[in-house]
């Protein structure tokens, strides 16, 4: 039988099983957090380019609309069947 690892070995909270950088930990929410504040800094300081001007934004724009289309077809095949 495995025992479970402590807190300090697994580096998260030992009830959930969750590692200590997951968006459901307070640890998880503050890294984040700082991630997307030196992100606004680099981009307030020309570093980097603004997420709606990458590709990587073209891409999540291009996957919601899809989304949407879906959603649509989906709520009028609903009503028309």
């Amino acid at each position: 039988m495995r025992r479970r690892p402590s807190e300090e070995e697994s580096g998260g909270s030992p009830e959930l099983g969750l590692p200590q950088n997951s968006a459901l930990t307070v640890e998880g929410r503050v890294e984040r957090a700082s991630s997307l504040a030196d992100h606004a800094v680099r981009v307030r300081d020309g570093l980097e380019r603004p997420l709606r001007r990458s590709q990587f934004g073209a891409g999540l724009w291009l996957n919601a609309g899809a989304f949407g289309l879906l959603l649509v077809i989906f709520v009028a095949l609903y009503f028309l069947g």
